[in-house]
């Protein structure tokens, strides 16, 4: 197999270095009128081909780029092409009437594609109507195993709302604590309302799991929820680090202790690698 990265495609390079894959290397420039260039350096003579690619910052321009690799590298000869996605974009839930729902749209862009490969891929429900094999990796046992060097005395895991529930038992069993959820109620984009904590969680050291920090409004929420519960220490754990604008930073004004996320999104806070868990997926595949 032949690894292609991305412009944000430097985990080929950990890829190739636990799998023996070698290396490939596309040219990728944004032209003067802001068109993206596209050209393959060699020829292709493997019959499987991997595009890798973050597709976290400017995700616009980087879904583009890798479509535009994808069919070209199918022109250029390769039988099969794969892609690696630590990181798909666009994959929020429609909650208001009249909203877009561009994931149906994206994948049906990717149609040359044979197979993906993405980490913890929030609609889940979305990946049997993809028209391409789609394996669904988790990093959830990778993060509760950097969790158990915490500072924590008889913690519990919370999900901040319903959806992350499946998240936070992952790491929660791994750490083998109990399990719990909040509940909330979306206003727009960027602000959501959180109700109280549960009471099991009152007085405890909590870890908060989610799949997905974007602006950080969802975090920032729950910290203070938990906080007026009289939670200790309050550490925050995700797989994709996105953290817009201030997130980061609001997030621990607000009270963390340490927020920790992987690497499918490079990060000041990307202290965990998915390298393995994508390798040995690539290595096991049929």
């Amino acid at each position: 197999m032949l690894l292609v990265p991305g412009s944000q495609g430097l985990m080929a390079i950990k890829l190739s270095r636990l799998t023996g894959f070698k290396l490939g290397y596309a040219q990728l420039e944004k032209l003067p009128d802001g068109e993206k260039y596209v050209r393959l350096s060699g020829s292709i003579s493997e019959d499987e081909v991997a595009i890798v690619n973050s597709l976290a910052h400017n995700p616009d321009e980087m879904i583009l780029e890798s479509i535009f690799l994808a069919e070209t590298l199918k022109e250029y000869g390769a039988k099969r092409v794969l892609a690696v996605f630590p990181y798909l974009p666009y994959s929020r839930e429609r909650v208001i009437r009249g909203e877009a729902f561009p994931i149906k749209t994206i994948s049906r862009l990717f149609s040359c594609l044979d197979r993906m490969y993405v980490v913890d891929f929030h609609l889940k429900e979305m990946i049997s109507e993809f028209p391409f094999d789609t394996v669904n990796l988790t990093a959830m046992r990778e993060l509760a195993e950097y969790a158990e060097r915490f500072d924590l005395n008889n913690p519990v895991v919370v999900g901040p709302d319903e959806e992350a529930l499946r998240w936070a038992s992952i790491v929660a069993e791994r750490l083998e604590v109990d399990c719990y959820c909040m509940k909330k109620m979306r206003v727009d984009a960027e602000n959501v309302i959180i109700e109280r904590a549960p009471w099991e969680v009152r007085g405890k050291d909590v870890i908060i799991v989610d799949d997905m920090i974007a602006t950080g409004s969802t975090v920032v929420q729950a910290i203070k929820v938990l906080r007026r519960a009289g939670c200790k220490k309050i550490y925050v754990l995700c797989t994709h680090p996105v953290l817009a604008s201030d997130a980061l930073r609001r997030i621990y004004e607000n009270g963390a202790e340490e927020v920790v996320g992987t690497d499918t999104v490079p990060s000041p806070i990307s202290y965990v690698s998915v390298a393995p868990l994508i390798a040995k997926a690539l290595l096991e595949r049929e």
